[in-house]
């Protein structure tokens, strides 16, 4: 059995080594006398002896009717129990913290063992001095192995957030905004190159502290690339994303209540590391499939052969097979550089449609997959440029390789449209370009056969399969100047049989009879359906 004073060496030597520790402090000490826990300092008996002699020896956690933390660690030698420290915090300490203070006191039992062997070997004097160098030491050591424990698993979190498998809507930087805003207990957001949240996690969709303007950005990216070490603004500190002095985005860890720890400054920074790879390597992919698509774009549009267009673009990972149709984006003032390509590529991306983005002389050209796009393409285009002075033309539907070149014919047309109407910018689908197809050809053919089934074709395979005659009657009821007492004479049917089959026309078609813009496209569409015999193609001589 030990003696009182060994016990008390021992217990003095992890008081010194717990009191070095920030996060929790000593609130009590009790030193065992044969056997029994007695209280260092004298004072009356209180709940808190008894409770700790319950323990028989094995650290825990005190009740209490208090706010806070309260712990009892016992420090034991070789089996022989020495005594027991309260702590206490204001908070918890997390399981690598609570692993250190453990650690800690184990540590200055066995240098205190050791203390005890080399000062009956070589005197009580000089042992003293080694003994606390020693106890210094391996205090120190431990800190270090715990910190760099702590490292690692930190990086190993944080690396599985950036090489986690992306479904259709996640982005990278929304992994790691999770990943590290469990990893430090605070709001993280993730911002790109101009201060737009990109990415949060831990907190609501607004951020709670300014977006800082141009200046007061380059401000924090210089100090950030003088000093290596996160920045601190307005109620939040920001790591940055720089890849040759260029800032690419940014980390923000939102101020909490709690102070900021060494492991939350490491976390941050090594996430911004992970932000910077994923950054640049998606900047080197863009430049590489705009080197590589160019060419292969401009052959597409221009007509190219299946097998060799498949063969191409399954290189860059592309799929050819299927419908597909091409864009045409131009902006004023004209860009002599990528940047509409860029902003394109991004706004097709964003809408999921998967495409070959390039530009051609002025203007940038994509070959999307799949189903036209609608109006979002333009908004999200001039939202990423910054600029509503553009116009986009869509061109029809291509089932195969061999008729992209028509779609591209039909893009720059609805393009050219747009630039020469009242409102020339926005966006034109050649589908829905009504009359102006044959008003404006840009010195091609009109089309005048897709004109008319643009705007009869349902009626037309109605009337084919009911054995109606629904589009006579449209017909005549336009000639007639929507008059019914003449269209039904010239038709030689009742009022009610006209107000029927008008009726019918409305259900069919969806068209509403009433639209000047409607009627016009109806007339100027009849007109041209009596012009060819029934079920003949148009020929423009």
């Amino acid at each position: 059995m030990i003696d009182q004073r060994a016990a008390e060496e021992f217990l003095n030597t992890a008081t010194r080594a717990v009191s070095e520790l920030s996060f929790c402090e000593i609130q009590d000490r009790y030193l065992a006398v044969n056997g029994q826990l007695k209280p260092v300092m004298a004072r009356a008996a209180s709940p808190q002896d008894q409770d700790v002699r319950r323990l028989n020896g094995k650290d825990s956690v005190l009740p209490g009717t208090r706010p806070g933390w309260r712990y009892a660690l016992f420090i034991a030698n070789e089996g022989e129990l020495n005594g027991c420290l309260v702590m206490s915090a204001t908070d918890p300490p997390d399981g690598p913290q609570l692993t250190q203070l453990r650690t800690v006191a184990g540590i200055a039992a066995a240098t205190r063992t050791t203390a005890s062997l080399d000062e009956t070997r070589d005197g009580a004097m000089e042992q003293a001095t080694r003994s606390t160098d020693l106890d210094q030491h391996l205090l120190s050591l431990s800190v270090r192995v715990l910190e760099l424990e702590e490292h690692d698993s930190i990086r190993d979190a944080l690396d599985q957030g950036a090489t986690r498998d992306l479904g259709k809507t996640d982005t990278r930087e929304g992994f790691l905004a999770e990943v590290l805003s469990r990893l430090t207990g605070r709001p993280i957001y993730f911002e790109d190159a101009f201060g737009n949240v990109c990415a949060e996690a831990g907190t609501g969709s607004t951020p709670p502290y300014p977006k800082l303007d141009a200046a007061a950005r380059s401000r924090t990216a210089q100090l950030w690339m003088s000093s290596g070490s996160p920045v601190r603004e307005p109620r939040r500190l920001v790591a940055l994303a720089v890849s040759h002095s260029e800032v690419l985005g940014a980390v923000c860890m939102v101020e909490t209540e709690l102070p900021i720890t060494a492991a939350n400054i490491f976390a941050l920074k090594y996430a911004a590391r992970l932000l910077e790879a994923e950054l640049s390597h998606r900047r080197a992919l863009a430049l590489l499939e705009l080197r590589l698509g160019r060419d292969l774009v401009d052959e597409l549009v221009s007509g190219m052969e299946p097998t060799n267009a498949g063969v191409r673009t399954a290189a860059l990972g592309y799929d050819i097979n299927g419908p597909h149709h091409v864009i045409v984006a131009m902006w004023e003032p004209p860009r002599t550089d990528d940047t509409v390509v860029v902003a394109l590529r991004r706004t097709l991306r964003a809408l999921h449609s998967s495409a070959l983005v390039s530009r051609r002389e002025d203007m940038a050209v994509a070959v999307v997959h799949g189903d036209p796009l609608g109006s979002e393409v333009y908004s999200v285009l001039a939202k990423t440029l910054r600029s509503a002075t553009g116009s986009v033309g869509i061109g029809g539907p291509s089932p195969d390789v061999g008729h992209i070149p028509q779609s591209f014919s039909e893009a720059l047309h609805a393009q050219h449209v747009r630039t020469a109407s009242i409102d020339c910018y926005g966006l034109t689908r050649f589908d829905q370009l009504g009359i102006y197809r044959i008003l404006d050809t840009a010195g091609s053919e009109p089309d005048v056969g897709g004109y008319v089934d643009e705007w009869l074709g349902t009626l037309q395979r109605s009337d084919d399969s009911r054995g109606s005659d629904l589009v006579q009657t449209l017909a005549q009821y336009l000639d007639h100047g929507g008059n019914y007492d003449s269209t039904a004479e010239s038709l030689a049917i009742h009022r009610s049989t006209l107000r029927y089959r008008l009726n019918s026309i409305r259900q069919v078609t969806g068209f509403d009879l009433a639209d000047p813009d409607t009627r016009l496209n109806l007339h100027v569409a009849t007109r041209a359906w009596r012009l060819r015999p029934h079920g003949a193609p148009f020929h423009i001589p």
